[in-house]
């Protein structure tokens, strides 16, 4: 338009018209801005739903793909071991672009091909960020189950540790209980045996007790938590070990008692297996912050600049004991990192500390 001789009136209708033309224009880059991050959200909303399963969200993410643009979608399925061929959408004569991934983590496998429209230009763009947004929560579900099992796996493996350093010790009972019945010569004899049985029989039980539980109970309740005055389950340790201690402070924690016996068995059980100390031992509790609670186990040698392998003290199966297996301090500190919590060990020329942090956790 030459605007040298054009009127005002004209001029002014070229301008409103370009003004119109720009008006749609930045509505249409902005209805499809809002389209797009509406679809995104979507996406993310019903993974949440769904509570990022994999299978569930693949399943429920087509109507949403397909409302977005999506021809069809094909996939092959392997689910541990359980393979499944999956079509959606319907076949399109109109030319269209073809895209493929693969998703595999262990067991599980996604073997995708996406087909869609062959658009040009910002929608084509918009297209395939959803497309590449669907697949990457897909993903990351996926590694999500992953993570779920090797978590279990993990768990169930150290709870099999915990169950057998127990029936270790229930063993070794009943073998030193029967090498007495075999020693006994008289009437005197069975009485005294009679008398020990009575005091040490039903701690034994209830150790016994306590392991059939963990077996047959979930991991989940074995881990559960509650709110646990710290002072009583060391005293019911020190009791089924008869150990003579000095107990201060007071303080309560979230976590599952079951979780607090075992850590303050195993490690106050190396005072009665191994003659820490000739003294009274000394346990201070105290309340460190509203969110965990501080443990201190102080012991002095039997014998003075006595040899200790502290270096060695966590490692599993290692054990200057015929009869230990290595496990108790070890599974100590692995049950204590699964509840958020932490052990130390210091010691110098006569004393030794055991201090442990533990701290409120959710339920597992």
């Amino acid at each position: 338009m030459d605007f040298s001789n054009a009127l005002p009136g004209e001029i002014s209708i070229f301008l409103v018209f370009l003004g119109i033309v720009l008006l749609l224009i930045a509505y249409y880059f902005h209805y499809q801005t809002r389209r797009l991050n509406q679809t995104i959200a979507k996406l993310y909303q019903l993974n949440n739903t769904v509570s990022q399963d994999a299978l569930d969200f693949f399943e429920q993410a087509w109507s949403i793909l397909e409302k977005a643009g999506v021809s069809d979608l094909k996939a092959n399925i392997d689910w541990f071991g359980e393979c499944r061929r999956v079509s959606k959408g319907k076949n399109s004569k109109k030319p269209l672009l073809k895209k493929h991934y693969l998703i595999e983590r262990d067991d599980m496998q996604f073997d995708l091909n996406i087909s869609i429209p062959r658009y040009y230009g910002e929608r084509l763009g918009s297209l395939e960020l959803i497309i590449l947004t669907f697949v990457q929560i897909l993903q990351q579900d996926v590694e999500h189950k992953q993570a779920e099992i090797l978590q279990s796996q993990k768990r169930l493996e150290r709870y099999q540790l915990f169950v057998q350093h127990e029936i270790k010790n229930i063993a070794q009972f009943i073998q030193l209980l029967s090498e007495q019945v075999i020693q006994l010569e008289n009437d005197e004899d069975k009485v005294r045996l009679m008398d020990r049985l009575k005091n040490t029989m039903p701690v034994m039980a209830q150790r016994a007790s306590h392991t059939l539980q963990k077996m047959q109970q979930p991991l989940r309740e074995f881990y559960g938590s509650d709110q646990v005055d710290l002072a009583s389950v060391i005293e019911e340790v020190l009791f089924m070990y008869e150990l003579d201690a000095e107990l201060t402070g007071q303080a309560q924690v979230i976590i599952a008692r079951s979780v607090l016996i075992e850590v303050f068995k195993n490690i106050l059980g190396n005072y009665r297996d191994h003659a820490l100390t000739d003294q009274s031992i000394k346990i201070g509790i105290e309340k460190n912050k509203e969110q965990s609670a501080v443990v201190t186990i102080e012991s002095y040698f039997a014998i003075k600049n006595a040899a200790l392998n502290s270096e060695r003290l966590f490692e599993p199966f290692w054990t200057t004991s015929e009869s230990g297996m290595g496990l108790g301090l070890f599974l100590t500190r692995e049950l204590l990192k699964q509840v958020g919590s932490e052990i130390e060990f210091s010691h110098n020329e006569d004393k030794v500390v055991f201090t442990l942090t533990l701290n409120n956790i959710p339920q597992l």
